[in-house]
């Protein structure tokens, strides 16, 4: 079972599990520069077709149809403490085909409308009940914002794009028509984009099993937010996958507390990593691993020398009851991992006797801490650092008498003094857990009690 290698895919379990922290200005960028690929080529496919107007100046128009949409975002007004985006003047064209009938003239053909939208306002909330994000979009042009090219009639002109303005006004066109299919378009646009995201890949240790993870980040629930309210800095939430049911936290502010983070003085870009997610990481790998798969300590699992031998001898300075067993009868344990945390490792040693299948567990915790370290600019490593033993006890013995613990701090230090760092690293993973997706290179990394940071450059700058 030890080189199997298992596949595992997580169920979605919706909280905010890394968070990111970046200039303002940048990540606007990254908005508006979805927003406009949205109205560049998306809005338009659509096929957007307009009611056939109210008869107004005796000129009739139909077939009215969105064939195509310019627009330039830059140099715009977002505000993510309020979730404004302003849009404004005149940065985005629309283009419509239609067909005029004015009998009078005798004017029967086709024209293409050009109209400048003055005004676009998209509003976003982040609903931290449902964690679904709500979009609602406003636009407003002026009549002298309507232009149709090519007509040489310069009164008759003016009369058809008053009567095109009042015909969209009527028909709530740019009021309610075209907003509603954008509320919708970019939300799923946005659901689209964050879709494609590439999933992590980790791989675990040879002492976690080797285990794979597909760890997905492809869910949209939030825009980014100014959660400080000083124009500085963005923060943007990501979902990650657990072996947990559903569960709604909203955990944006997590993170807050920590200055570096919200106001970084080397405006590098940050992500922090919930302390959750990698526990349940560890949950997973317990349960589909580790729980099946005791480790073996013995008296070839170190190469440092111990205070003590693997001879009954040397537990009876631990233990009562084991006077029916010789001193030089050798022992060996079995330990199963049944939890860990980021500051705790809670297990059970079962210790085993002889050859006639003489045993009694003990049930151990220790207080944890873990080093952190870069691969490679990229990757990231969590290595077991130190194991102080808190609590132990004797939990169950195949042989009477009952075996009882008669030197606790005895028996702590030489648990503790087990621990080969060197020889028998515990890693989450051999290779490291890469983050390019996020960075360009990694240049420090640093856990606090609500998680782990990174910090370095983003991977496009």
């Amino acid at each position: 079972m030890k080189n199997i290698i298992f596949f595992l895919l997580f169920s979605l379990f919706f909280a905010q599990n890394i968070i990111t922290s970046w200039d303002y200005d940048k990540v606007a960028m990254y908005d508006i520069q979805k927003i406009n690929t949205y109205l560049l080529t998306e809005l338009v496919k659509q096929d957007i077709v307009i009611p056939r107007l109210v008869l107004v100046n005796n000129i009739r128009v139909t077939n009215v149809r969105l064939i195509d949409v310019q627009s330039t975002l830059y140099d715009s007004y977002l505000n993510y403490n309020n979730g404004v985006f302003l849009f404004t003047p005149n940065k985005v064209t629309l283009y419509f085909n239609f067909s005029y009938n004015e009998s009078t003239r005798g004017y029967n053909d086709s024209a293409t409308l050009e109209l400048k939208i003055n005004t676009l306002k998209i509003k976003v909330k982040n609903d931290k009940i449902s964690q679904k994000p709500k979009i609602s979009t406003k636009m407003a042009a002026r009549q002298e914002d309507y232009n149709v090219p090519g007509i040489a009639d310069k009164e008759f002109l003016k009369l058809l794009i008053d009567t095109l303005f009042s015909g969209f006004t009527r028909a709530y066109v740019l009021s309610e028509l075209i907003p509603g299919i954008m509320d919708e378009g970019l939300n799923k646009y946005y659901y689209d984009f964050y879709s494609r995201k590439k999933e992590f890949k980790i791989t675990t240790s040879e002492f976690f099993g080797k285990l794979i993870f597909g760890m997905n980040n492809n869910i949209f629930a939030y825009f980014c937010e100014d959660l400080i309210g000083d124009y500085k800095n963005n923060f943007c939430f990501y979902l990650g996958y657990t072996d947990k049911e559903e569960e709604k936290v909203d955990k944006t502010k997590i993170p807050l507390s920590n200055e570096r983070f919200c106001h970084n003085p080397d405006n590098l870009y940050n992500v922090f990593i919930n302390k959750d997610l990698l526990e349940d990481i560890s949950s997973y790998v317990i349960k589909s691993y580790l729980f099946f798969n005791p480790k073996i300590y013995n008296n070839q699992t170190n190469i440092k020398k111990l205070s003590y031998d693997f001879n009954v001898g040397s537990l009876k300075k631990f233990f009562s009851g084991l006077n029916s067993f010789k001193d030089d009868e050798y022992f060996f344990s079995e330990v199963f991992i049944d939890n860990i945390t980021s500051t705790e490792a809670k297990y059970r040693a079962k210790i085993n006797i002889g050859s006639n299948n003489n045993n009694f567990i003990i049930s151990i915790i220790s207080k944890i801490s873990m080093n952190l370290s870069t691969k490679r600019g990229v990757r990231f490593n969590l290595c077991l650092k130190e194991a102080k033993t808190t609590n132990i006890e004797v939990v169950s013995s195949s042989f009477e008498p009952k075996v009882e613990i008669t030197n606790l701090e005895g028996l702590k230090n030489a648990i503790d003094e087990s621990f080969d760092y060197d020889y028998n690293k515990i890693c989450l993973s051999d290779d490291g857990i890469s983050m390019r997706d996020y960075f360009s290179k990694i240049t420090n990394i640093y856990a606090r009690e609500e998680g782990i940071y990174l910090e370095g450059r983003h991977l496009y700058q």
